[in-house]
């Protein structure tokens, strides 16, 4: 049973005006992300910590940022999305605030998991309202706003990031966030008002039990990425504890028939790599550029950006030409760019740091293109109700992936047999960016064959591809 029947006839007031607060949201939230990416560089020496310790930064946020999607997606069926954001965005702020005022490595891990926790609500919630209030024929074209807000962030985050890490100090970074917050009365003004009965409110529960079993899961194996320490048992057993659970739960945080659904988990593989590579990559260009060639943060930030800058600009023209050729074809079109970035990253950026300028553009391209078709492709494929579900989950694998992937990649470069390995293209004390690189190349490959395997699935629901 759907929650509200109305829902595809909805709509909110001004569809341009809903496009430019998602805009700017989804904007600062990836900013926030990218900016203390640039600023890991300057933490590291500031708090006297190694580059997998570091890396929690980032994989707090993520962790907490996947699980918080599924959230919120479950909520959209019960609350007012409007009620929601304004719970998120209130939390994304007061995490900022709390930011600016961290006075040790642990209190900066408290604000981004407080950030984390409300910035959510913006990947989850906006998905939510594209697919349930803008017509058919014009969401491909709103996924190209929203992948192009987000991949600008990933340009402008690194830019602004460096500026500020460089003259006033990366506590400052938490300042920028603040104007997240200052969204909240256009949606409760823009978004529709839905009546949600007392009879509608039961249909669903939230899955804490599941939500906890599957957060301490995925935290274990993190912290076992970063310190070899044996709690990976104890993640084994949460993750156990959760395949039984969604088994039997009646509304479990992941459909366990999701799971049987070969087109649904061909597409969650596909997010889960192209994340862990991404968030890579965001990840090793600042220490990259900083370790080899010297860079200060400010500069670290001018060269990201220009590659961030126009793959933002081609994703608009991406989106719209997806709802002509198709999502299955930009998937695939996004895949091939992921995996010639790599290639390049592997092979040639080693010669220069005007290379990460075009390499990254070529990945942010693959990467928006991919990001914005993997929902428009589970719409087509999957019925109202399960797409609902499936999105929440798809934002979670994701994020957890670019947690994987900022933890795996900060653990190979600590690692001592990495760093003795003898790259003959390779300077020496860089051969670990080097064999970090070829990694991620590895992946972008199974990425592809992932995809080949999805061209040949028999779908669930038919639809334009």
């Amino acid at each position: 049973m759907e929650l509200v029947k109305s829902y595809p006839n909805s709509n909110v007031k001004n569809e341009k005006l809903h496009y430019a607060c998602l805009f700017i949201n989804v904007l600062i939230i990836v900013m926030n992300t990218t900016m203390f990416n640039v600023a890991i560089p300057e933490i590291i020496i500031h708090f006297s910590l190694t580059p997998s310790s570091a890396s929690w930064i980032v994989t707090s946020y993520s962790v907490v940022f996947a699980v918080g999607t599924v959230l919120y997606s479950k909520l959209s069926q019960m609350k007012s999305i409007a009620m929601l954001f304004t719970i998120g965005l209130s939390l994304f702020g007061v995490g900022s605030v709390i930011g600016v005022l961290s006075v040790d490595y642990m209190f900066l891990l408290f604000a981004r998991v407080i950030q984390a926790s409300g910035a959510c609500c913006v990947a989850a919630l906006g998905i939510v309202t594209i697919s349930r209030y803008i017509p058919i024929e014009r969401r491909g074209r709103g996924m190209g706003v929203v992948s192009a807000a987000s991949t600008l962030g990933f340009g402008l985050g690194p830019l602004i990031g460096g500026f500020i890490t460089q003259y006033l100090g990366w506590s400052f970074l938490f300042v920028i966030s603040v104007v997240g917050v200052l969204i909240i009365p256009i949606y409760l003004y823009n978004l529709p008002k839905e009546q949600l009965q007392e009879e509608q409110l039961q249909v669903k529960s939230i899955d804490f039990l599941g939500l906890f079993y599957l957060f301490i899961g995925v935290v274990s194996i993190l912290i076992f990425v970063t310190t070899n320490r044996s709690i990976i048992l104890l993640g084994s057993l949460f993750f156990l504890l959760f395949w039984f659970h969604i088994k039997k739960a009646k509304n479990p945080i992941i459909p366990f028939n999701l799971l049987s659904n070969k087109v649904f988990i061909s597409i969650i593989l596909i997010g889960f790599i192209i994340f862990f590579i991404n968030f890579s990559l965001l990840f090793l260009n600042p220490l990259f550029l900083a370790k080899v060639f010297n860079r200060s943060s400010e500069v670290i930030g001018m060269m990201i950006f220009p590659g961030a800058m126009l793959s933002a600009i081609f994703s608009i023209y991406i989106g719209r030409w997806m709802d002509r050729v198709g999502a299955r074809f930009i998937i695939g079109f996004g895949i091939r760019f992921i995996l010639v970035a790599t290639s390049l990253f592997a092979l040639f950026s080693h010669l220069s740091p005007l290379t990460v300028i075009f390499f990254y553009l070529v990945s942010s391209i693959g990467f928006s293109s991919i990001t914005m078709s993997l929902p428009n492709y589970l719409f087509n494929y999957l019925s109202s109700e399960e797409f609902t579900s499936s999105i929440g989950v798809l934002q979670l694998c994701q994020f957890i992936g670019g947690a994987f992937g900022v933890s795996v990649s900060g653990k190979l470069l600590d690692n001592n047999f990495i760093n003795s390995i003898k790259i003959p293209m390779w300077s020496s004390g860089a051969e670990s960016f080097g064999v970090t690189f070829f990694f991620l190349c590895i992946l972008s490959l199974l990425a592809l064959s992932i995809f080949y395997f999805l061209c040949n699935v028999k779908a669930v629901k038919s639809g334009e591809n």
